[in-house]
């Protein structure tokens, strides 16, 4: 209750202006969302598919290795809010919680919020430790919240100052206390002050307390659900589901709101509905104080959960049991029986993955369920429809998830009437084959069926749910027959990615935000897409897209993959301003695989104001000029055009240009006027196999620091380098003799020459001999320097002929200076390629692994004449093994000083190339402890 996340997202919100270029992402309630089943899995998914700008990336497609590429090229602004613990931090990270600057590029800055303090000093973090308010600024704070003003009055200063005492500089005490105490007489106030006067010592949960106790019954109740059961929901959702029973529940609501005991969150599509944590748990200990069991209005204890489901007469009202971490259950098919009051049954988590169905029913399934059921949420629900006693009228959400059995939710003689229904969430229950009659549920909002593989048919029906604003379809790869139009016209969101039947899209009486037709061969475009929102994101696919469509709005994404487009019309922009037409204008635009694609649109440079992106298009063998100055375009990505064979001409006049991918091309060489780039901070040319000459002009390029040549066979030599430049990777430059006279003096964190058979001979021997000085120097955290060879360099004082180090600990009271650092080599080869491959290094006191390293993302030539090897410096000392990172206070080389350390290395490679390794060796090792 402090403000970390209040201050966390102030950062974030104040420098997102000044970070253009940079890829932002705010991850919000990470614990929380981690204590779910798979929740870990979709934050990340999430996240990186939003940084690689691709949909549904799993934690195996981030194991490839182009993907690991983009992203280590890719500058992030990443703030990660409420970790708990630092398994959740290194998911985040993909494993790579000490080796972030491998991960993402040089200028990422990543921001954590949590309350545990050793996370972030096993992270090596930079700690700020978030203090309470000051007097002064809590009584501004009480202020506003008690009176509406920036200070209470002068005469109700001294009230107001004994008030905010008892909140120690909490922000959410002092939010809760003065909601709670606004528009009272002072006697209310004295009174109220005075029972917190008689708490020996109060702490902040007292004034919270206090304050709760202070609400109606009514409004109990509803702060209780929420609390309990409605955290982060829509709000027009609870709202909902509030309204059946209370005719006040609006009022309520917002009055809880402006108590600061309910919290209202806008997002791009939506508001939520929050309870700050410690409210939370608040509320579920104002719950358990309740008497009896039988009588407890909630439960989330499963063993409380499974006892409760053998009793038939209960009073419980609300039951959420996530099943990640209950025990099988066997259930009654009479077991709701009785159970009259209860209006909230969750059972979350279900994981056909793990094969595990935690809840069994009996063959013939539920006899019944309450009719007073208004929340039914039931992952891998274990029957084949619901049972026929059971009213769902007042149904506000059902979702049956991830179950494999359901075939229909009700039988067709028994289709109910679903008049308060809000949502209906049947997603990956992939042997339902009947969507239930909506016919009477005008109140319908979301309709998820994704996945849902038997599904053949869209009942005809779905076009006029008039209140629909989300239909996903997505993976029903069965439906071939959906309404001929949808008439809703507060529809934003239509997914009907990856659809192989069906080829006609229904036509849409809305403004779109975001419609995903991928892989879905649609021959016909709606009509919607050309009368979308501005901010949108549409995603179209398909041979059947001949021409680039005639949008209007200014979208945040818009990508086009798999036409047969074969243009991109131009316009006449004097034309345009005197026939009041607009010129499409993309925040971000992606033409991904189109083959017949052979021209952009002259407007093109104006058309995209921060990245344009086209990948596989072979035919484009030119780009068009770039006739005058654009402030806009910060990231020009180009792959695989093999017939493009030069830059734009005028690329000059993109201003803001910060990263420019030109990869697998036919350039030749680069434009001189590419020195008045003076934003660009990466340039990559890898594989284009006929780029000869670099410029000399590119020194000029002060902020240039990574530069990419991978592959480029036909380089003979490189001119000065940028003075900043700290990446430099020529891997795979077959012709390459010589390198820059002022590489030496770079600050350098990263050089690879890999497979350069040219440059071998010719690499400057003081390079090699002075990487431990070059890396302990300056203030990267890491240097890796990789080249072709067979030798370890002599300065190792250890040095091995062999995959295994044996090195003692110095004494902390000997004569040496502490360890700054620690240096590796190997020297490896392999009969094969291999893509992607780690170098693993665990440290071994007799059976204990006191730490392990790994390196990041090299790769193996079989096909190239030497070795190769990989030195690296790491300051950080390798990392701890999480248990011990967990479990001890004392750096693991100054708890074992003096005792002799086994450093054992190995490799570890994905999936694919597991096999591979069986033809990959190390065959030396070297190692150094830096003073």
């Amino acid at each position: 209750g402090l403000g970390k996340t209040t201050l966390a997202r102030a950062c974030y919100q104040r420098f997102t202006s000044s970070t253009k270029g940079t890829k932002r992402q705010f991850v919000r309630n990470i614990h929380q969302t981690c204590e779910k089943e798979n929740g870990m899995v979709g934050i990340v998914q999430e996240l990186y598919s939003a940084l690689l700008s691709e949909d549904n990336i799993s934690y195996e497609d981030l194991d490839v290795s182009y993907r690991r590429d983009r992203l280590s090229r890719l500058k992030v602004f990443l703030v990660f809010d409420d970790v708990e613990t630092f398994s959740e931090l290194e998911h985040l990270l993909l494993g790579d919680l000490l080796n972030t600057f491998n991960l993402f590029a040089l200028g990422s800055r990543i921001i954590v919020t949590t309350r545990n303090r050793r996370v972030l000093e096993n992270a090596r973090a930079n700690i700020y430790y978030v203090e309470g308010l000051h007097s002064h600024e809590s009584l501004q704070l009480f202020g506003i919240h008690a009176f509406r003003q920036y200070l209470p009055p002068d005469d109700w200063m001294r009230l107001s100052a004994v008030a905010i005492s008892y909140c120690k500089g909490s922000p959410l005490a002092i939010k809760v206390l003065g909601g709670t105490l606004y528009c009272r007489d002072k006697s209310y106030w004295e009174s109220f002050l005075c029972e917190l006067r008689k708490i020996p010592k109060p702490e902040i949960h007292d004034v919270l307390r206090r304050s709760y106790d202070e609400l109606g019954i009514v409004e109990k109740r509803l702060f209780l659900d929420t609390a309990c059961f409605l955290h982060r929901q829509r709000k027009n959702l609870v709202m909902k589901y509030f309204s059946i029973g209370y005719q006040c529940a609006n009022y309520v609501l917002e009055d809880l709101i402006g108590k600061s005991l309910l919290i209202r969150v806008s997002s791009e599509d939506y508001e939520n509905i929050e309870v700050h944590d410690l409210l939370r748990e608040m509320a579920w200990n104002i719950v358990n104080e309740e008497s009896e069991l039988a009588n407890r209005s909630r439960l989330n204890n499963a063993d409380d959960i499974r006892k409760i489901l053998t009793i038939r007469k209960v009073k419980t009202e609300g039951i959420s049991l996530n099943l990640f971490k209950a025990n099988e259950m066997y259930l009654e098919a009479t077991t709701f029986e009785g159970m009259t009051s209860l209006r909230f049954l969750c059972f979350v988590y279900f994981s056909e993955e793990h094969g595990i169905r935690k809840v069994h029913l009996p063959s013939g399934g539920l006899d019944m369920l309450p009719d007073s059921l208004r929340w039914l949420l039931w992952d891998g629900f274990p029957s084949k429809s619901l049972p026929s006693r059971f009213s769902p009228e007042n149904l506000v959400l059902l979702a049956i998830r991830h179950s494999p059995f359901i075939e229909r939710c009700w039988e067709v003689q028994l289709q109910p009437k679903l008049v308060n229904l809000v949502e209906l969430h049947l997603s990956d229950c992939i042997n339902l084959t009947d969507v239930p009659d909506l016919s009477s549920s005008p109140n319908l909002e979301y309709l998820y069926l994704q996945g849902c593989k038997s599904l053949i048919e869209l009942p005809s029906h779905i076009q006029d749910l008039n209140k629909l604003i989300t239909l996903d379809l997505g993976d029903c790869i069965n439906l071939h027959s959906l309404p001929a139009k949808l008439n809703s016209k507060f529809l934003e969101h239509v997914y009907l990615s990856n659809c192989p039947m069906v080829i006609r899209c229904p036509e849409i009486n809305s403004r779109l935000v975001h419609l995903d037709l991928m892989e879905t061969p649609v021959t016909v475009l709606p009509g919607a897409i050309f009368n979308v929102k501005q901010g949108s994101i549409l995603r179209l696919c398909g041979k059947h897209i001949t021409s680039f469509p005639a949008i209007s709005a200014n979208l945040n994404l818009f990508r086009l993959c798999h036409t047969t487009i074969r243009e991109m019309e131009s316009y006449d922009e004097d034309h345009l301003a005197s026939s009041e037409l607009l010129l499409p204008r993309f925040v971000q635009l992606e033409l991904v695989d189109n083959p017949q694609l052979k021209s952009l649109s002259m407007n093109i440079w104006t058309m995209v104001s921060q990245t344009l992106v086209l990948d596989d298009c072979p035919l484009i063998e030119s780009l068009p000029e770039v006739s005058q100055p654009v402030n806009g375009l910060t990231e020009l990505q180009i792959f695989k055009c093999g017939n493009l064979e030069s830059f734009p001409a005028g690329i000059n006049n993109l201003r803001s240009l910060q990263a420019l991918y030109f990869c697998a091309t036919d350039i030749t060489s680069l434009p001189a006027c590419i020195q008045e780039l003076d934003q660009l901070s990466l340039l990559d040319l890898s594989f284009s196999k006929s780029l000869e000459l670099v410029p000399s002009a590119i020194h000029k390029l002060a902020k240039l620091s990574s530069l990419y040549l991978t592959g480029c066979s036909m380089i003979q030599s490189l001119p000065e380098l940028p003075p900043n430049l700290i990446l430099l990777d020529v891997s795979g430059c077959k012709l390459l003799q010589a390198l820059p006279s002022n590489l030496g003096k770079l600050r350098w964190k990263y050089l690879c020459f890999d497979d350069c058979p040219r440059l071998d001979k010719n690499l400057p021997k003081e390079m090699v001999q002075n990487f431990p000085i070059h890396a302990t120097l300056y203030l990267h955290p890491r240097g890796d320097l990789q080249y072709s060879g067979s030798e370890i360099p002599d300065w190792f004082a250890y040095n091995k002929n062999d995959s295994c180090v044996m090195v003692q600990l110095p004494l902390p009271n000997s004569s040496k200076q502490p360890i700054k650092g620690i240096a590796f080599g190997v020297v490896c080869s392999s009969d094969v390629w291999i893509d992607w491959l780690d170098i693993k290094c665990d440290c071994n006191i007799g059976t204990l692994t006191a730490a392990s390293w790994s390196s990041h993302g090299l790769h193996l030539d079989g096909t190239a004449s030497e070795d190769n090897v990989y030195l690296w410096y790491d300051e950080n000392l390798l990392v701890e093994t999480k248990q011990r990172i967990l479990e001890e206070a004392e750096i693991w080389y100054v708890k074992y000083a003096g005792l002799t350390v086994t450093f054992r290395f190995y490799f570890e490679a994905e999936k694919e190339d597991v096999e591979k390794l069986k033809s990959t060796k190390i065959k030396r090792v070297g190692l150094s402890l830096l003073y």
